[in-house]
Order: C-alpha cells, then structure tokens, then sequence
C-alpha cells in the first residue's frame, strides 16, 4: 500500500475539548505517525501512512469527534512522506 502524507487544518470550536487528544489516538489506533498541534489557524495536524488510513482518518476526524467539538471545516493536502517514527502531541505554538 502506497504511503502519503496529510497537512490538515481543521478550524471551528476545537481548541480546549479535547480536540488533541482525541486525535492523538484516532492516529494511534490506525497506525499513523506524525503530530497534532494547536496553531493560530486552528488545530494542525501533519500525518503519515498508508493511504486508505489516511482517507478513514479524515472521514472519522469528522464523524467520531468529540461532542463538544464544532468543525467549521477541515483543509487538507497530501504530500510525499517524511518518515515520522511515532504521533505526538505538540505544545501550541502561540
């Protein structure tokens, strides 16, 4: 299976309910690695595997979210992959 690599953006109401978390272990449970970090334009996420993960990934960000999370949209892009060994949390950037 081919392996891609995602920037995603997601913006709305998910900063401060559980947005990370929730994301750190959506990647952990399918087994992709990279990192979620909060930015000034929303919560950032960068990761990396093979690419039907990648699209169940995007599908369940939406679908299995936490209940008070409100997506306002979701921005992604697909690039070539930079070999992350593991999923992190990151601290915010600002």
């Amino acid at each position: 299976m081919k392996s891609r690599r995602a920037r995603i953006i997601v913006n709305g109401a998910v900063q401060g309910v559980g947005f990370r978390p929730f994301v750190y272990r959506l990647a952990n449970q399918l087994r992709l690695n990279g990192y979620v970090s909060d930015s000034t334009q929303g919560v950032l996420i960068e990761v990396e595997g093979a690419e039907n993960r990648l699209v169940e990934f995007l599908v369940r960000l939406e679908t299995d979210k936490p209940p008070l999370a409100i997506i306002q949209n979701v921005n992604h892009c697909f690039f070539k992959p930079v070999s992350y060994e593991e999923f992190e949390m990151l601290e915010s950037d600002g």
